[in-house]
């Protein structure tokens, strides 16, 4: 058992994904590039964790990993992380939507994980073409109330915080 665990961790590690646990469920393959599936999210505020940041994310489609890079020693966040959704069109649209995204002190950036792989993978017609949903012309999409309250929450955090530093 432990050797198909340090197999799996060394296997893994080569492709770069975290080890998964023995006996734990895959997630299903789309059979779309991984390159169209992967995206990097940089400025990320410190205080967002794994579970928040899969709550945003999962409004455009179902998501097979999230990962917020931390230091090693404090683990606290890094300000950047991975997303992978099951679906391209599902990434597309992150990247449409969520890029430039304000969210706290900061805005999202949304790019494909590996953009030169993806970029091929489009021009190979790697994505089943599929309508992108919009927001009506000249309007950003509607926020949703959960995003407005766990902004406030942070908010009221912060300034909660802000008295206990001077």
């Amino acid at each position: 058992m432990a050797d198909f665990q340090q197999q799996q961790f060394a296997l893994q590690g080569q492709q770069g994904a975290a080890p998964a646990q023995a006996g734990a469920a895959q997630p299903a393959q789309s059979g779309e590039p991984e390159a169209l599936r992967n995206l990097i999210v940089n400025y990320i505020p410190t205080t967002i964790d794994e579970l928040q940041l899969r709550q945003l994310f999962e409004m455009y489609g179902p998501v097979e990993s999230i990962k917020v890079v931390t230091d090693r020693e404090t683990r606290t966040s890094r300000g950047y992380g991975f997303v992978k959704y099951r679906f391209a069109m599902s990434a597309a649209n992150a990247i449409q939507y969520l890029n430039g995204y304000p969210l706290m002190n900061k805005r999202l950036k949304v790019a494909y994980a590996k953009q030169a792989e993806a970029q091929q993978a489009l021009q190979q017609g790697g994505m089943a073409q599929a309508p992108m949903a919009q927001a009506p012309l000249g309007q950003t999409p509607a926020v949703p109330d959960m995003m407005q309250q766990m902004q406030q929450m942070q908010q009221m955090q912060m300034m909660q915080m802000a008295p206990q530093q001077q």
